[in-house]
């Protein structure tokens, strides 16, 4: 017995339930409630029996859809018997009943465009509520020229305490809709709240994760990678003939798949330092260019490849350079990776807002089937997967574009931009 008043509770008010739901729910109660304080105030008042009957009439209709709603979960469908029976028939009965316009009704025909607007969804709740409007309009329009009120222009107390009962009942109505509304909005911000305290944590430890991998990795690849070479060079130092044997060429397989690994471990390193490493300045781009230039001089050398620097003076970008400068090398070192007795360009202007960078070479291209690919993680014509990846990754969050397109009958051109810093120079900028 003890535990019915809760039951009623949890089915039909329960925070479970949808907003919407629960709103009809306490609508439907309130019909109830007000429709049986009406049918009696009626009868102590002395009013009309008619008037009685339909306020009976409508707490059993209140109370039925109450009931059957929730048993049967066609809330949509009783939303829209709601509104043709109680707010296009009841209110215009209720509207008549109670002295037209000198009555509390016009009060519950705010509800009832709220309530509509409220309830249902897109057009349909637009054009039903725009129909409501205009037919009460009407109804006003009506009454003032063919309604005789008639108790109602001599009892001014009748006037009042029905102006009183109408604004009070809508009143705590439309309050109680606000305040479902925004308790429904605080709990759906704390939890999203939570959600996202959650990510961030499970981001940071995803981060710090592979960061201490990536770092843990280098150690014995770098072992590893020295021993191979040391070998190498003790077998060629006892017999010359090691050079062209099947010894030299796995350890120099071995020795190249140790080098890809590392540069794999490097870009993870990078892509989960970039979650932390959040923090840009000013960054004088052109000595940053050249310096990249620089230090691969030799090493594109190493496939007798020619390396040229056209780079324009005086350009600044906002940003990291650490970030930027791994962009410039990995983009040199794919050049020279695919290229033989050929010459690479690193070329940049300013072009209006933006700076152009570009890195051309002629080397053996990309397939067509592969370049709508190549920034995508994991796929590589011969790398690790992660260079590309990585280029776009840093490049799009400076605020820049990148993309690659073949170069005549041979070669490729890679070029990204990057928003122009055009501030005042003389410090750097956190």
């Amino acid at each position: 017995m003890k535990n019915r008043p809760i039951k009623f509770i949890s089915i039909y008010f329960g925070s479970s339930l949808d907003l919407r739901v629960r709103l009809f729910n306490i609508l439907a109660m309130a019909g109830v409630t007000v429709s049986l304080v009406s049918a009696i105030v009626a009868v102590v008042m002395g009013e009309r029996l008619q008037n009685t009957i339909v306020y009976l009439v409508f707490a059993l209709l209140s109370a039925v859809l109450l009931v059957y709603a929730s048993q049967s979960g066609k809330y949509q469908l009783c939303y829209l018997i709601t509104i043709a029976a109680v707010f296009f028939v009841g209110f215009p009965v209720f509207f008549f009943l109670n002295g037209g316009y000198y009555g509390a009704t016009p009060y519950f025909f705010i509800f009832a465009i709220v309530f509509t607007v409220f309830m249902l969804d897109g057009k349909r709740a637009v054009v039903i509520a725009a129909a409501e409007l205009l037919f009460y309009i009407g109804l006003c329009l009506y009454a003032y020229w063919f309604f005789d009120p008639g108790a109602y222009y001599d009892s001014r107390w009748l006037v009042m305490m029905d102006a009183v009962f109408g604004f009070v009942v809508v009143g705590l109505a439309l309050s109680i809709v606000m305040l479902l509304q925004f308790g429904l909005y605080n709990e759906q911000q704390q939890k999203l709240d939570e959600q996202n305290h959650i990510l961030e944590r499970a981001s940071r430890a995803k981060t710090e994760f592979l960061s201490n991998t990536s770092h843990e990795m280098r150690t014995p690849l770098t072992v590893i990678s020295v021993n191979v070479q040391t070998v190498a060079e003790i077998l060629e130092d006892i017999d010359e003939a090691v050079k062209d044997s099947e010894t030299a060429e796995l350890l120099q397989s071995a020795q190249q798949e140790i080098m890809r690994l590392a540069r794999m471990v490097g870009g993870m390193l990078t892509l989960a330092s970039m979650s932390e490493n959040t923090d840009k300045q000013l960054v004088d781009f052109s000595t940053l260019l050249r310096s990249n230039a620089e230090m691969f001089f030799f090493h594109v050398q190493k496939k007798g490849n020619c390396l040229t620097a056209d780079i324009a003076e005086g350009i600044h970008v906002y940003g990291n350079a650490d970030l930027l400068a791994q962009v410039v090398s990995n983009l040199i070192q794919n050049a020279a990776a695919h290229t033989v007795n050929g010459e690479i360009v690193l070329r940049t202007e300013k072009a209006e807002h933006e700076i152009l960078v570009t890195v051309q070479d002629t080397g053996c291209g990309i397939s067509a089937e592969l370049q709508p690919h190549v920034f995508e993680r994991g796929v590589s014509s011969g790398g690790t997967g992660f260079g590309l990846y990585l280029c776009k990754t840093v490049v799009e969050s400076h605020g820049g574009r990148i993309w690659i397109e073949n170069t005549g009958d041979s070669g490729t051109t890679v070029a990204f931009t990057l928003p122009a810093y055009e501030g005042q120079l003389g410090g750097d900028e956190k």
